[in-house]
């Protein structure tokens, strides 16, 4: 009964994360992004759409921009969600299991949509196009890639096509597949980040996350910046003394990153620092020198499930999009939907 109350508060926030739980693109996708205004969710002209093995029905979800709630189609959602998340240099395999991940993702917070969040106004989750969080449209992939949009719209279109019907699982449920642009080197637990455990949310290793160009980042902050940052973003902290003196002991989870560290008055966890310094990743160092803070952070996102980066590392190594999935959600299994449905 534990797991099961935990499992549902679990999905209770991630709804509320939705939009953030893909991250940011690393630094070399995020020049390809352009904003566009909020379009409708319809499919191109470009090609035409397979018709799918089974009757799924549009995804509701809630346009944090406009505060209206859009009826989806699936496959517009699937195709948005991997634009929005991975760079179309990424290969083949990979972008099929980003798919497969954004998929089952909204199916397993639609299975869990009660109602009873008045603020979702009868959707599932809420996303925000017009910020790429969560999904885009197709103006806006138009928008973002430019003159290649017609050869990626394609490609995609037909990567998508291959695997729509396809959802990782688990117990026979859609499993809550959550995703980040680059881990430390090792992905988090569920348990460390959001403090549910989740039988496939568990910590696996992604070396080949280290060789990404984007896995390091160093930002530097004022002693006034830094006073600030703390002050305004975790509550009834107090600092005092040198700056030098303000950062402690910290103490690092299984896979690396801070699981708390002394800050001033208060013990705060590594998760609520790179949400106060609005840091790339919960794994990070900071110095004082020079009268001045530097904090080094590894990796880009909250760490939990796949990492963007690694699935197409292994990709360009050969592995398949099942291996890619069955290696960051250890413990589930490839259904179809209808067998889900069933």
């Amino acid at each position: 009964m534990k797991k099961a109350i935990g499992l549902l508060l679990l999905f209770a926030l991630l709804t509320y994360l939705v939009p953030f739980l893909g991250c940011l693109l690393p630094q070399e996708a995020k020049a390809k992004s352009e904003q566009a205004a909020p379009q409708t969710s319809e499919s191109s002209p470009q090609s035409t759409p397979k018709t799918p093995v089974y009757d799924e029905a549009p995804l509701l979800i809630l346009d944090q921009g406009s505060g209206e709630v859009l009826s989806v189609p699936v496959k517009a959602f699937v195709m948005g969600a991997v634009a929005a998340e991975m760079p179309m240099t990424y290969p083949d395999e990979a972008l099929k299991a980003q798919a497969v991940a954004s998929h089952s993702y909204a199916l397993a917070v639609k299975a869990s949509a009660d109602g009873s969040d008045e603020s979702l106004k009868g959707a599932y989750f809420k996303a925000n196009p017009a910020q790429r969080m969560g999904y885009i449209t197709d103006e806006m992939m138009k928008t973002m890639w430019g003159d290649e949009y017609t050869d990626n719209y394609n490609r995609l279109n037909a990567l998508v096509d291959e695997i729509i019907d396809k959802a990782v699982a688990y117990n026979g449920a859609a499993a809550l597949c959550c995703y980040h642009a680059i881990s430390a080197g090792t992905t988090e637990s569920s348990e460390a980040v959001w403090g549910t455990a989740v039988p496939y949310l568990v910590s696996v290793p992604s070396t080949l996350d280290t060789t990404s160009d984007g896995y390091g980042a160093t930002i530097s902050m004022t002693s006034q910046e830094m006073y600030e940052s703390l002050v305004l973003g975790i509550d009834g902290i107090e600092l005092s003394g040198e700056p030098a003196g303000w950062f402690g002991e910290s103490t690092l989870d299984a896979a690396g990153y801070v699981h708390s560290v002394n800050v001033g008055s208060m013990t705060v966890s590594g998760t609520a620092i790179r949400s106060a310094l609005s840091l790339r990743s919960a794994a990070f160092d900071v110095k004082f020198e020079n009268h001045e803070f530097t904090v080094t952070t590894r990796g880009y996102g909250h760490g939990v499930g796949m990492s963007q980066y690694g699935a197409s590392a292994m990709a360009k190594n050969g592995s398949t999009w099942q291996e890619i999935l069955a290696a960051y959600f250890p413990n589930t299994e490839i259904k179809t939907v209808k067998e889900l449905a069933a």
